[in-house]
């Protein structure tokens, strides 16, 4: 029933350790940032910031969107650092569109290593919903800057991306149809399944409520398809400022500002030069992505007409916790009203499970395949010994499918719980905006805080289009403005190479200067060996003809002196208005311990 080889027991083992000592990297890579949830939350920037260097050995895409994150809020000193690692982010952002699309058309070999290779590498694919929050990050910042013509190129992207990630979305699902079809043909893998119903025990509960049954997909954001119309408005662009208010409208229409933007656009853009006020946008983020943990479950599993428990670990998104509506948004002797316009704990939730099929398929096929390879192992060993005081030649390969058999039986069915919990962890839960008109100049804005502490502070107001930006802490808040002078890189910045192979348009680059990019390189560690061990039993595989991002000398980057916005009034710098349009815990969960194979996995070959 169970046919394998003495080189086929070697292939297994290699794949089985390289698949655990790159996935307990990036579980610890992620136990390490949920470590730093504490400090973010009561707006220690600085240690967060310090977290995230210690816990990132390889810069990737997920690296470059926290830390971008993090230095933004640190205050307008900070967003010259903050753009261009988010636009690294960015840079690889779309090398994975084209890679991850190509795996998944390309072949059905090419769909079945995506939707089973989870938890195999150390690179990060972007979830969809932070997709969407990249570009509308990266648009504040350039708001910031006083840029809103690169703004506006962020807010294009989101158009452009939103209907690539529909189209991977489609072919994943496809993808893990397929390979299940494959997996319920092969008799060692006929158990195989993609239903988290089939798996008892798993908190279906936290993935099933009423705000997340209520979004139409993961990746479509109402704050960044708003925000995307505000910008196109400021330039006049009714007919790109249209479709941004609609989609806003089509995915929260209970936002009455939302439907008196759309009724006021072409009068607005019509008196667009006449404008005596400050037409202010104000974003407002509150409250704290939940962790997303190993979770692990026993199943029973039956492979040669005996039934083995197996432990299998999948992601949990914790309980929401400190959820925060602003209770006093004030600008001079104007009360807003704040309204909800995205919620992205529950964007996580529908990610997490529209992925679960996945997730589950992986685990159980895993499962399954190491279970096949424990019994087949175990009866080879058996046969060799039975013969090997026949033939004394037997007794190398006995000895050999004896070691990896035992090695199988330690550690082979530990692969299974390598799953892939690293999230952007920095980013808000919720997002509130309002819009108003405001007189022109420095107003002061006073807020309430979740700790119940009401802080004022001035802000300056230019005429026509104004963005303020409110990232509320625990005990303390973070305040951006648009066309903020303090925002702008200095004069003479420290020339930092720029990643080749990657092709911008000038619309799309800013002043600002990008981080080198460094692509993997080998350390001479057991597991470069074990890597490449394990690529030299693979088939080769097809030239693709992706961009490559190769990597220049990698330069260190000096961090500068966080400067957060300050929480007392405090007067605001002159500036000359520009001439253009300016603007809990969950209960049950058990402690995930990873395996430790290393030293076992040497023994073996000593």
């Amino acid at each position: 029933m169970f046919k394998f080889s003495a080189l086929d027991f070697s292939k297994f083992g290699i794949v089985l350790a390289v698949a655990l000592l790159v996935g307990c990297a990036t579980q610890t890579q992620q136990l390490k940032m949920n470590e730093s949830k504490e400090p973010f939350k009561n707006g220690d920037l600085q240690n967060t910031a310090a977290v995230i260097q210690s816990a990132f050995k390889d810069k990737n895409t997920l690296y470059y969107m926290e830390i971008g994150e993090v230095q933004r809020l640190q205050g307008p000193s900070q967003i010259p650092s903050s753009t261009e690692n988010l636009l690294a982010a960015d840079q690889l952002v779309s090398r994975w569109e084209v890679t991850t699309s190509d795996k998944l058309r390309r072949s059905f070999s090419g769909a079945s290593s995506y939707v089973l290779s989870e938890g195999f590498s150390s690179e990060y694919d972007p979830k969809p919903y932070e997709v969407s929050f990249l570009s509308q990050t990266l648009a504040l910042n350039h708001i910031s800057q006083g840029r809103w013509n690169d703004a506006m190129v962020e807010a294009k992207k989101m158009a452009q991306r939103e209907k690539v990630i529909e189209e991977l979305i489609q072919s994943q699902v496809a993808a893990v149809s397929k390979v299940e079809r494959d997996q319920q043909a092969n008799p060692n893998t006929q158990a195989a399944t993609s239903r988290i119903e089939n798996i008892s025990g798993y908190p279906i509960n936290l993935l099933d409520d009423d705000e997340t049954r209520s979004l139409k997909n993961s990746y479509q954001n109402p704050a960044a398809y708003y925000l995307s119309g505000f910008i196109h408005e400021s330039q006049g662009e009714a007919s790109l400022a249209a479709p941004g208010y609609r989609l806003a409208i089509e995915l929260r229409p209970q936002v009455n500002f939302f439907k008196t933007s759309i009724a006021k656009l072409d009068s607005n853009i019509a008196n667009l030069s006449k404008k005596a006020f400050a037409d202010t946008l104000i974003v407002i983020d509150t409250g704290y992505m939940p962790k997303i943990v190993p979770y692990q479950i026993s199943q029973t599993f039956t492979v040669g007409g005996n039934s083995r428990l197996v432990t299998l670990t999948f992601p949990v998104i914790e309980r929401s916790t400190e959820r925060f509506r602003p209770s006093l948004i004030q600008l001079g002797d104007r009360v807003a009203n704040p309204e909800l316009v995205a919620n992205i704990d529950a964007m996580a939730r529908k990610n997490l499970r529209d992925e679960m099929p996945a997730y589950v398929l992986r685990a159980s096929s895993r499962a399954l395949v190491s279970l096949a390879a424990q019994f087949a192992a175990d009866r080879a060993a058996q046969q060799a010994a039975n013969q090997r005081n026949q033939n004394n030649q037997n007794s190398g390969t006995a000895a050999l499918i004896g070691a990896i058999a035992g090695l199988i039986t330690g550690y082979a069915l530990q692969s299974v719980n390598v799953t892939d919990v690293r999230h952007w962890s920095t980013l808000p839960a919720q997002t509130y905006m309002v819009r108003m008109g405001l007189p022109i100049g420095p107003t002061v804005l006073k807020y309430t805080l979740p700790s119940g502490m009401t802080v004022s502070q001035t802000v300056n107001l230019v005429g026509g289009y104004n963005v303020v930006y409110i990232r509320m802490f625990r005990n303390k808040a973070t305040v951006l403005t648009s066309n903020d002078p303090a925002a702008l890189p200095s004069k003479s910045p420290i020339a930092m190479p720029v990643a080749s192979g990657v092709t911008t348009t000038p619309a799309a680059t800013p002043a600002t200067t990008l981080p080198a990019i460094a692509a993997p390189q080998s350390s001479g560690t057991a597991l470069d060996g074990l890597k490449k061990l394990w690529g030299s039993f693979q088939d080769p595989k097809p030239e693709e003809a992706n961009p490559v991002v190769s990597s220049p000398v990698p330069v260190e980057a000096v961090t500068p002196t966080p400067n957060v916005q300050p929480a007392t009034p405090s007067p605001a710098p002159a500036s000359t208005p520009n001439p253009a349009p300016a603007g809990s815990n969950m209960e049950g969960v058990k402690p995930y311990e990873p395996p430790n194979l290393l030293n076992s996995f040497q023994q073996l070959f000593n």
